[in-house]
């Protein structure tokens, strides 16, 4: 028997049970019928008389037959057993159709998760990709129940939330193809402080690391554009404008480019991402999706 705020609810499976009885007029026909054991079943049926403080049924030699207040319920049960059916099948139909929204990062939805999840479905429903500037709007947007998983930097995760790390990487230098530094392997952090800098606009996780990370050397960092999210960011610094900061995904990603990328020394913090879930469920099935597909 289920207790909700001290008020007894009627389980659906003992209805199901009476109903069943009802038709069959006998328990273990009854019980065979909805595939479970006649114990089981005579079991519901006692619930159900005493959550209603009635008898429902008259035990007979030849079988069962509904008393008076039984064939009372029945007429007003029946219906409604109708209808919680028809919604459960419904609502069973609405889960199947309707997507499983992620949300991810802009260079997550860009560069890893596309090849992961194409053709991909959770729980036998689709995938749908959501995009937002921020981990902490993502996580946000979690909470709320606007998203179901989210793919983010683990810096922002909520120790209520089911999370598991995915991959760790360091953050890169670009430059234009004609910088002073084309010959060099890699970059100090402490080099950059005086680059004209190009970053994206507020809220934006990586700008938000390059700023902290640069301010921490004592600098203050010589910002010269802020750009919208969008790869377009990459022809400013190809026209020589400035330089730019990026994560190692990105970096990966942009080899075709007429560009230079270097890999930063002592930046700090690497970036850990993470997939962050309400539900362990969807956190497991997800994870195995995505990790499988490499």
């Amino acid at each position: 028997m289920v207790i909700t705020d001290g008020v007894n609810v009627m389980n659906i499976e003992w209805l199901q049970s009476f109903a069943e009885a009802a038709k069959q007029k006998s328990f273990s026909k009854a019980a065979k019928a909805n595939n479970i054991s006649q114990p089981a079943l005579s079991k519901h049926i006692r619930n159900l008389e005493d959550d209603l403080d009635v008898v429902l049924f008259h035990r007979t030699p030849a079988g069962i037959e509904l008393t008076e207040a039984g064939e009372r319920f029945h007429t007003r049960i029946v219906p409604v057993i109708s209808e919680l059916t028809a919604i459960r099948q419904e609502l069973r139909q609405f889960c199947r159709t309707t997507p499983i929204a992620i949300g991810s990062l802009p260079s997550l939805a860009t560069y890893y998760l596309p090849s992961r999840m194409k053709g991909q479905r959770l729980l036998d429903r689709p995938l749908s990709l959501m995009i937002q500037n921020t981990s902490a709007e993502l996580v946000q947007s979690l909470q709320e129940g606007r998203l179901d998983a989210i793919f983010v930097d683990s810096l922002y995760i909520g120790e209520s939330l089911w999370s598991c790390d995915l991959f760790e990487e360091s953050y890169y230098a670009v430059f234009p193809i004609d910088h002073r530094f084309r010959s060099k392997k890699i970059v100090n952090l402490i080099e950059l402080c005086e680059e004209p800098l190009i970053v994206h606009q507020a809220p934006c996780d990586t700008r938000k690391h390059i700023v902290k990370q640069i301010e921490s050397l004592g600098h203050k960092p010589n910002i010269i554009n802020e750009v919208t999210f969008g790869d377009f960011i990459y022809g400013a610094v190809m026209a020589g404008m400035g330089i730019t900061i990026v994560p190692g995904l990105v970096a990966k990603n942009i080899s075709h480019l007429e560009l230079i990328v270097l890999p930063i020394t002592n930046f700090g913090r690497k970036r850990t991402i993470s997939l962050v879930t309400r539900s362990n469920k969807i956190g497991a099935k997800l994870y195995q999706i995505i990790a499988g597909n490499k």
